[in-house]
């Protein structure tokens, strides 16, 4: 959700869109015209055949080469010179006749699933020639290619000086390339699979030669649908590219189209769904593919993916799927968080959208992660003041948050329910309809939330936010607790509050409690002199006797200098009135202010402090200043030694701060 600064009581605001943008059109290219736009071909073997062998001389290459072989069966080393004849064998007999190659590349492709065999082959240019054959596109025999695949795809089997020999002169184009023959799909596919398992150079190269597209369109069309064992590894080759950020870059836009569709088929089992899932969500963290999802209409898709995701079908027996679905939700609900952050996303989904009404109906729905999600959207379409006013004030969206603060809602969506009803206090008359509707008695539990700590951070600021500059929620603040709720020591909501600050060591909790108190000041000290509003003061302070000290700690808190002037400038005020000073000294006395008010008095300005320092060292000896007076002249409320002692320090002090500010 698009966060407000916490350290801020508004913020600005865009203007809301005034219409729908129209949609464009994502284009689909084929994967042979993907393929043919690739320009970094790998080395061939020669296409010019000049010596041309009799079929006795080259039944006995073969021979020879057989022998070769025979030779190393049984031991555990091949000889890697003996292995170079056999390359020699390999180059004669190819500018001959493909006969006698095909036999050969089949008895070496069976060789090559003799695991210490895999290294010589790549040494002695075995492999090379195999590679530089898938790779000379004149070649169309199916057997030839499929045993020189083979022997590739053995031969890079958990070796990877030989996956090295692949990537160094991106022979996994080659490789990718003879997808286009639907003959070779069973074979080209596993090789590629163990050409990138664990080595991450094949990842990056067969994600730049866009192989995520090239797979999610061929699975789209049909190619794999009969064999399970293909499309498995297509899906994890699908993630293993989605995780390289250059590859992602390069894929077509349609990419991002192709996945949501792959991911709503219902007929993938649970693991390719969470390759799927995890790929969209890789994809969707580029910007550019986040603007071709928005502006393309897509966010539905990805609702319906979420959605899809609460029916998957899991092994209930492992711990693991279990975990692998949660992560999976989460995922997908923060991709949905980063859509609607954007800027973009308003301009094409506004307030009338289809899709704010299904946002809307997630409200109220018993999944967590849909009311999550739902709130979260919401939230960031909640960026204008006109926006947030016609959520509360035309649909009364603050009602249904409400309702779920109040019941045994899961902690993620308490947090998410509050950051949202926190963006609609902020615009115009919004608080005054929150605390109309009780939002007071629906946040007051959550200050004791402490299972989630973040739930009870985000309630005690959803207070501080309700009562910015509204009268009437400052005194819903300090209304008498329901009869069964209140004690002697916690008469009212505000008492929870101070009761909060007394056992938290959150420091952002002490101080968003702090922040409120103070807000409580500027908003009822100004207007001492009416009747209500003094008679509203007698009950704050006499019925909250250590209400300043949150105020303390804003001013002990060394994090953020612009809360510790809010603090001197509250208590300020505080002292300011007569039924304050009490309270002002008990938090001289007991939150270790009283040394930082003498320093503060006497601080010189540093030669080494900049600028914007000084001014605010200048602004907390002005409010510390004020302080002092105010309390001294409240002389009656002000026991005899704070008296003298504050006189002591306006006499050493204040005369040298007036000069020095000369």
């Amino acid at each position: 959700m698009a966060s407000q600064d916490e350290m801020n009581t508004a913020g600005e605001r865009v203007s809301a869109p005034a219409t729908q943008v129209q949609k464009s059109a994502v284009e689909f290219p084929s994967v042979e015209d993907i393929l043919s736009d690739s320009t970094a071909l790998p080395p061939r073997l020669p296409t010019e055949r000049t010596d041309s062998l009799p079929a006795e001389e080259q039944t006995n290459l073969l021979r020879s080469l057989q022998e070769i072989l025979k030779n190393f069966e049984g031991a555990n080393e091949a000889d890697v010179e003996a292995f170079k004849d056999v390359r020699s064998v390999l180059d004669k007999l190819w500018s001959c006749k493909l006969d006698y190659l095909v036999q050969a590349a089949n008895v070496l492709a069976n060789g090559s699933r003799n695991p210490s065999w895999r290294l010589p082959y790549g040494q002695s240019g075995i492999l090379d020639f195999f590679l530089r054959l898938v790779a000379s596109s004149e070649i169309t025999d199916n057997e030839l290619l499929l045993h020189s695949l083979r022997l590739g795809g053995n031969s890079c089997a958990d070796t990877d000086e030989n996956r090295l020999i692949v990537v160094k002169d991106n022979y996994t184009l080659a490789i990718i390339r003879r997808l286009l023959n639907p003959g070779l799909t069973q074979v080209v596919i596993p090789v590629l699979y163990n050409t990138c398992m664990d080595f991450e150079s094949a990842h990056a190269q067969v994600a730049e030669n866009r192989i995520a597209y090239i797979l999610s369109k061929l699975i789209k069309d049909g190619a794999f649908s009969d064999n399970e064992a293909l499309l498995d590894y297509s899906y994890e080759l699908i993630e293993l590219a989605a995780e390289q950020g250059k590859g992602v870059e390069s894929s077509p836009d349609g990419t991002i189209s192709l996945l949501l569709e792959l991911a709503a088929d219902k007929e993938t089992t649970f693991s390719q769904s969470s390759c799927v899932v995890n790929s969209l969500v890789k994809y969707l963290e580029n910007e550019r593919f986040q603007h071709v999802c928005i502006s393309n209409g897509m966010v539905e898709r990805v609702l319906s993916v979420l959605q899809r995701s609460l029916s998957l079908e899991v092994n209930r027996s492992s711990v693991e799927e279990a975990k692998v679905l949660v992560q999976l939700q989460l995922k997908l609900n923060q991709t949905l968080a980063e859509l609607s952050g954007s800027e973009l996303f308003a301009k094409f989904y506004p307030l009338e959208s289809p899709i704010f009404q299904t946002l809307k109906s997630w409200l109220t729905a018993s999944e967590d992660q849909l009311q999550i999600c739902s709130c979260v959207m919401l939230g960031n379409l909640a960026r204008s003041d006109e926006v947030c006013e016609k959520m509360v004030c035309d649909l009364g969206l603050h009602k249904e948050l409400i309702s779920i603060l109040k019941s045994d809602a899961r902690g993620g969506v308490l947090h998410s329910s509050l950051g949202f009803l926190k963006n609609l206090a902020i615009a115009g008359n919004n608080r005054q309809h929150l605390g109309n509707a009780g939002i007071i008695p629906a946040i007051a539990p959550l200050w004791g939330y402490e299972t989630v700590p973040q739930v009870q951070f985000a309630a005690t600021s959803m207070a501080r936010q309700l009562i910015v500059s509204s009268y009437e929620n400052v005194t819903r603040l300090l209304e008498a607790l329901p009869e069964g709720d209140a004690s002697a020591d916690k008469p009212t909501y505000l008492s929870l509050l101070l009761g909060l600050f007394e056992k938290t060591d959150s420091a952002p909790i002490k101080t968003e409690i702090g922040r409120s108190v103070a807000s409580i000041c500027r908003t009822l000290i100004p207007k001492a002199k009416e009747s209500e509003t003094s008679a509203l003061l007698d009950s704050l302070f006499s019925l909250h006797k250590h209400i300043a000290r949150p105020i303390g700690a804003m001013i002990t808190q060394t994090q953020w200098p612009v809360v510790r002037s809010e603090g001197w400038f509250a208590l300020a005020l505080m002292a300011s009135c007569k039924q304050g000073t009490a309270a002002a000294v008990d938090c001289l006395q007991n939150m270790e202010v009283y040394p930082l008010l003498e320093n503060t008095l006497s601080a010189s300005d540093s030669g080494s402090a900049t600028e914007i320092e000084k001014v605010q060292r200048a602004k907390d000896r002005d409010n510390t200043i004020i302080l002092v007076k105010e309390l001294l002249s409240n002389d009656g409320a002000l026991p005899e030694d704070w008296k003298a002692s504050l006189e002591g320090l306006m006499n050493d002090h204040v005369s040298r701060a007036a000069f020095e500010r000369k």
